[in-house]
């Protein structure tokens, strides 16, 4: 029968197998294990471990053992709270009382950027109107410098076939002189 558990040579499986076999029964001796236990631990699915994050306690406090459930301090919390309460209220009443200067004071700013705001409102349709503007002046100059390119390249082609022309034109003339001189005159 093949074995489940592969381990490395020096580590003897047979060995911690019997030493754990060997400690289930002497709890059972004891009593602190009973048959239905270990036939239930036995037959339990085998899960996945859990992450870390999902254990909320994981080292209990040996220093001080039972300190968390002596901890007492909900009645300070409360104190605590009452008196940011009365913060609270007294510092409701002096913004209540501070309130129209500070109203009198933001007032100018405020009215500012309300006219900033209307004068944005009224400049955005100018300013969509503008990107197309600009949007059609980019085509138009794009259109523009295509077609010139295209007659640069065409006069350059007309330029380059005026000079063969003329270097023909004075081929054939200077051929001509030659025939005339070497022609006897009738």
């Amino acid at each position: 029968m093949e074995r489940f558990i592969q381990a490395a040579a020096d580590i003897d499986v047979d060995e911690i197998m019997a030493a754990i076999r060997g400690r289930i029964q002497d709890r059972k001796d004891a009593g602190l294990l009973k048959q239905s236990d270990i036939d239930e631990i036995a037959a339990m699915e085998l899960q996945p471990l859990p992450d870390f994050q999902e254990i909320p306690h994981i080292y209990e406090p040996v220093l001080y053992p039972g300190f968390t459930e002596n901890l007492a301090p909900p009645a300070a919390l409360e104190e605590a709270n009452q008196e940011k309460g009365l913060l609270k209220e007294l510092m409701k009443r002096v913004r209540r009382l501070l309130a129209p200067w500070t109203r009198f004071m933001n007032r100018p700013m405020y009215l500012e950027l309300k006219t900033n705001i209307l004068d944005l409102q009224k400049k955005v349709p100018i300013v969509l109107q503008s990107s197309e503007y600009i949007r059609l002046l980019h085509n138009a100059m794009h259109n523009l410098i295509v077609e010139a390119s295209k007659l640069k390249t065409e006069e350059e082609i007309l330029k380059t076939r005026m000079r063969i022309l003329e270097d023909k034109i004075e081929f054939l003339e200077n051929r001509q002189r030659a025939l005339e001189k070497n022609s006897p005159a009738p």
